[in-house]
């Protein structure tokens, strides 16, 4: 008897990132793990389990096995290409013989950049106990994974080294347009292993900086308006964010010295701290570097799509 199964089905994309509501993975290279919502012969704690395996194979390579701008993506095949009964004692055994594939592709361009193979068996007492058995099998730390994720990460690498003037250009572009949260979120979607790597993050903090001259006013505004509600940890969260080398901050040092009198010990306390990082250009450029950040988790966020999966795999 042979029974095949193969995901066909709508899937969507795992990401663990935004559920988090962080940026630990601007800059590193991300595996975005794809899996089907459902699929014949596997049930929900099966797919589970796969998924779990292929995110623990991600993470013994060094890679983040979710990715905040899901360019790149990895996705299993999995078929039962032999099923077989056979008499053992006072109950049959099940016994069958599976295939496993991972796929590592880019999404935009729809090219396929590693592939591996894995052929697996396993048995159990029914055929879902066998296809379980198969799952817990899979070795996460062979080390014919890691050379696939390897060969996926090296390519990686040169294809944003390959388009890094490109990005670098259209970056540019969208600054101009004023659509910086683009520009930013573009930029950081190349990883710190590429070589032009410090002309993007120079890059995206020129962006970061005209983006704040943008916002600051209306930050200024927003900072009133807490004031005005006597909500003045709120307003001075507000007003902190205000860089440097905006025009709108002196205007807010200003807005501080206004209601200085009404604030805590704590309150005042934090602030001076937040300036005294302004004056330190080494703690100023880390604190660019981290609203950069999250400026491209924001905006990345903002578009996570449903991804077909049937598509991704043709």
């Amino acid at each position: 008897m042979k029974k095949v199964f193969v995901f066909l089905i709508l899937a969507n994309i795992v990401n663990i990132m935004f559920a988090q509501n962080n940026s630990n993975t601007v800059g590193k290279i991300a595996l975005s793990v794809i899996m089907p919502d459902n699929v014949e012969g596997l049930n929900e704690s099966q797919l589970s389990k796969l998924q779990n395996k292929i995110t623990q194979i991600v993470s013994n390579s060094g890679l983040a096995a979710s990715g905040y701008n899901n360019n790149f993506v990895i996705y299993p095949k999995f078929s039962i290409s032999e099923s077989s009964v056979v008499e053992s004692g006072m109950q049959d055994l099940t016994i069958i013989n599976c295939d496993l594939t991972l796929i590592i592709k880019q999404v935009e361009n729809n090219v396929i950049f590693a592939t591996i193979n894995k052929q697996l068996k396993g048995n159990g007492k029914s055929n879902s106990l066998a296809i379980s058995n198969v799952l817990t099998k899979i070795n996460t730390s062979d080390q014919d994974y890691k050379n696939f994720i390897e060969i996926g990460k090296t390519k990686i690498i040169q294809y944003y080294e390959s388009k890094c003037s490109d990005i670098l250009l259209k970056s540019e572009s969208l600054a101009k347009m004023k659509q910086y949260e683009e520009a930013v979120g573009l930029l950081m979607s190349v990883p710190e292993e590429v070589p032009c790597f410090v002309k993007v993050q120079a890059k995206s903090i020129e962006t970061y900086k005209l983006f704040q001259i943008q916002q600051c006013k209306s930050q200024l505004q927003q900072a009133k308006s807490e004031f005005a509600a006597n909500k003045y940890n709120a307003g001075l969260q507000i007003l902190s964010q205000i860089d440097p080398s905006t025009p709108c901050y002196i205007e807010s040092q200003s807005m501080f010295s206004s209601i200085a009198n009404k604030v805590d010990q704590e309150e005042k306390k934090q602030w001076e701290y937040k300036m005294k990082q302004h004056d330190d250009n080494v703690a100023l450029e880390k604190m660019r570097v981290d609203a950069v950040k999250e400026i491209a988790v924001s905006y990345y966020k903002s578009r996570t799509n449903t991804i077909n999966y049937s598509v991704i795999v043709k």
